[in-house]
């Protein structure tokens, strides 16, 4: 099966993150602990991250590298930007309604 964009959510193991990003799994680990990376419940006892989770740590390391911002500091910064996004997108809704 061949993932697209589409796909964002497509559960995917620790190791496969860290792989794909150059990670330390305790890394990954402790973002997840400390509830900075969302986890996808799983049968086998191991939480699954979301394919979303690579974008989002990606975007945590270049925070973290381009402005010297720890994890917790690039978490909230990714928060706050995607809210003005939604409110962005929310006032030009309704203007284009009004």
């Amino acid at each position: 099966m061949r993932l697209t964009d589409f796909d964002m959510d497509e559960p995917l193991t620790f190791d496969v993150v860290c792989d794909t990003l150059g990670a330390r799994r305790s890394l990954v680990a402790r973002l997840v602990q400390q509830g900075l990376l969302e986890t996808i419940p799983n049968d086998d006892g191991e939480p699954l991250l979301p394919r979303s989770a690579i974008v989002q740590l990606r975007r945590m390391q270049r925070l973290r590298r381009d402005l010297g911002v720890n994890f917790t500091g690039a978490a909230i910064i990714i928060d706050l930007v995607q809210r003005i996004r939604d409110l962005n997108r929310e006032m030009a809704e309704r203007r284009f309604n009004e």
